[in-house]
C-alpha cells in the first residue's frame, strides 16, 4: 500500500485546482511560495512542490524561473462550454442550471455522462397524483414552514422501507435532506474537521471528492473491492499517525464501479471502524437497484451509533424532488442542528405528497420494474462496448444500478475521448473525475439509464469509433 504522504500532494493539488476553478485565484496571479504553501496546509516542502508539479502537468499553473508559480490563462471562449460541462459533472448531483442545460437539454446532445435514468422510467403520473391530492387536502402546507428533521409521515415511510435493508429505524432516527449530496456533506461536517483524512473507495463518486475538497479535508482513496480486508488494514495503519475523520463508502452498488460488499465484509467494516473510533458514512443511494433486490446495509450491524446511513429517492423515484435522508446514529442531533442552520428544512407539501405515494405500496412494484429495465440496458450496453470498442477494452459488470465502468486500452485516454466525443454532441464521464489523481485516466463511466433507441445506439457506435481511432 502507498504511504499516506504519497496521497497528500494529490489531495492538495485537487484542493488548489478547485479554488482556481471557483475563481479564488485569478488568471496570472502568483501562487504562494512552496514553503508558504507547506506551512499553510501543514505539509512538507517536498509535498507542496509535488502538488504544484502535478498542477503544472495538468496545465492549470505555470512555473516562471526565479519568480514562482502562476495561474495559467483561462481557456479560449470557444472551449468554455466543454469546461463548463466538466465542472458541472464534477461538482455534485445538483448541477447548476447552465450545466444541466448543456448536458440534458441541448438539441441533439446525447448524454452517457450524468447518472440519471430516462424520465419515462419514473412513476411521474402516480407521484403527481399523490402530490396534487395532498395539495388539495392540505392547502396550509403551502404556507407552513418545514423545520428539520422533516415530515413525520415521510420519515415513518422511509423508516419502514429501511427495514428491507435489515435496519430497524424509528422516524426520530431520520433527517430529511436536499438529496444525498447534502446528506453526506452534513455528515462530514458533523464528524470531521478541515485537514482530516477522509477514506473513500477507489474509484470514488466525484461528489464525494468535491465535497471533501470544499470542506478542506483530504480524500484518501483505498480499494475496497474485491478484498476489503486490505483497505481495513491500511486504515488501521494510517490512524496510528494521522487523524482519520471518517470513512465514506458505498457498500452496495458503488458509483461508478457498481460493485457491492458481501454481508461479511460489511460487518467487518462496521466492527473495525468502531474499534478505531472512525465514523462510517454509508452511502446507500443505489442500494434499491441491486439486481438481487434485497441488500443488507452495513448500518444493520451498528450497535454503537457509529454508522451514519445516507440515501435518497433521487435515483429511483423522482430526481426533481431532491428528497434525501440520513440516519445519523449518535450524531443525529448534530446533523439536525446543522441542517436547520444551513437550510431550515425541505418543502412540506413535497414531503407529505411523497409519503402518501410510499404508503400506497407502489414504490416496491416500481422498483421491481426499474431493476429489470436497468439490468437489461446495462447488459445490452456492455455487450455493445465489448464488441465495438477497441480490442483490450474491459467492462466491470455491476451488481446493480445503471452505470457501467469501462476500462479502455492504455493507448486511449478518457479525457481525449471526452473532448472528441463532445464535438460529436456526445457526453461521457471520464475516469479522471473519480479519483484525486490520474489513476483512472484510461476509464470511462457510461450511463445506461436511457432506452437504447436508434439515437443512443448511433451515439454509442460513434463513441466506439472515436475510441478505436484513438487506439
Amino acid at each position: 500500500m502507498p504511504s499516506t504522504d504519497e496521497f497528500l500532494h494529490v489531495s492538495l493539488a485537487a484542493t488548489l485546482s478547485a479554488e482556481i476553478k471557483r475563481g479564488l485565484w485569478s488568471c496570472g496571479q502568483r501562487l504562494p511560495s512552496v514553503r508558504q504553501l507547506g506551512r499553510t496546509h501543514g505539509v512538507s516542502v517536498t509535498t507542496a512542490l509535488a502538488a504544484y508539479r502535478l498542477m503544472e502537468d495538468r496545465r492549470l499553473i505555470e512555473a516562471r524561473p526565479q519568480k514562482g508559480f502562476y495561474v495559467c490563462p483561462l481557456p479560449h471562449p470557444l472551449t468554455a462550454p466543454e469546461d463548463l460541462i466538466l465542472r458541472a459533472e464534477r461538482a455534485d448531483e445538483s448541477l447548476p442550471p447552465e450545466g444541466m442545460h448543456l448536458l440534458n437539454e441541448s438539441p441533439g446532445l446525447v448524454s452517457f455522462g450524468t447518472a440519471l435514468c430516462a424520465k419515462d422510467l419514473f412513476p411521474v403520473e402516480a407521484l403527481g397524483r399523490s402530490i396534487a391530492a395532498t395539495a388539495r387536502k392540505h392547502r396550509d402546507l403551502l404556507v407552513d414552514v418545514s423545520f428539520s428533521p422533516g415530515s413525520d409521515a415521510l420519515r415513518q415511510s422511509i423508516a419502514s422501507h429501511a427495514s428491507t435493508w435489515n435496519c430497524q429505524l424509528a422516524p426520530d432516527d431520520l433527517l430529511i435532506t436536499n438529496g444525498c449530496v447534502e446528506a453526506f456533506g452534513l455528515c462530514l461536517q458533523a464528524v470531521a474537521k478541515p485537514g482530516d483524512l477522509i477514506v473513500v473507495e477507489s474509484p470514488a463518486y466525484y461528489g464525494f471528492l468535491s465535497t471533501i475538497a470544499r470542506l478542506g479535508m483530504i480524500a484518501l482513496p483505498l480499494s475496497f473491492f474485491p478484498d476489503p480486508a486490505s483497505a481495513l488494514s491500511e486504515i488501521t495503519r494510517v490512524t496510528a499517525n494521522r487523524r482519520v475523520g471518517a470513512c465514506l463508502v458505498s457498500t452496495s452498488v458503488s458509483n461508478p464501479s457498481g460493485l457491492s460488499m458481501t454481508t461479511k465484509a460489511k460487518q467487518a467494516l462496521v466492527d473495525s471502524l468502531d474499534r478505531l473510533g472512525v465514523p462510517l458514512i454509508e452511502d446507500a443511494t443505489f442500494s434499491d437497484l441491486h439486481f438481487d433486490a434485497v441488500q443488507r446495509a452495513a448500518k444493520s450491524y451498528d450497535r454503537t451509533g457509529n454508522v451514519l446511513l445516507c440515501s435518497s429517492l433521487t435515483k429511483t423515484l423522482a430526481p426533481g424532488l431532491r428528497i434525501g435522508w440520513v440516519a445519523g446514529g449518535r450524531h443525529q442531533d448534530a446533523l439536525v442542528s446543522l441542517k436547520r442552520t444551513m437550510s431550515i428544512g425541505q418543502p412540506l407539501l413535497i414531503q407529505e405528497g411523497v409519503a402518501q405515494y410510499l404508503r400506497t405500496g407502489g414504490y416496491h412494484y416500481h422498483l421491481r420494474q426499474l431493476r429489470k429495465k436497468c439490468q437489461s440496458q446495462v447488459e445490452q450496453t456492455a455487450g455493445l462496448a465489448l464488441r465495438d470498442f477497441p480490442a483490450g477494452t474491459q467492462v466491470s459488470m455491476p451488481s446493480g444500478g445503471y452505470l457501467l465502468w469501462v476500462q479502455l486500452p492504455d493507448t486511449v485516454f478518457s479525457m481525449d475521448l471526452y473532448r472528441l466525443a463532445l464535438r460529436e454532441a456526445i457526453t461521457i464521464a471520464p475516469g479522471t473525475l473519480f479519483a484525486p489523481d490520474d489513476r483512472f485516466r484510461h476509464y470511462i463511466r457510461l450511463n445506461c439509464g436511457g432506452e437504447l433507441d436508434g439515437t443512443r445506439l448511433d451515439a454509442l457506435a460513434r463513441l466506439a469509433a472515436i475510441a478505436c481511432k484513438l487506439a
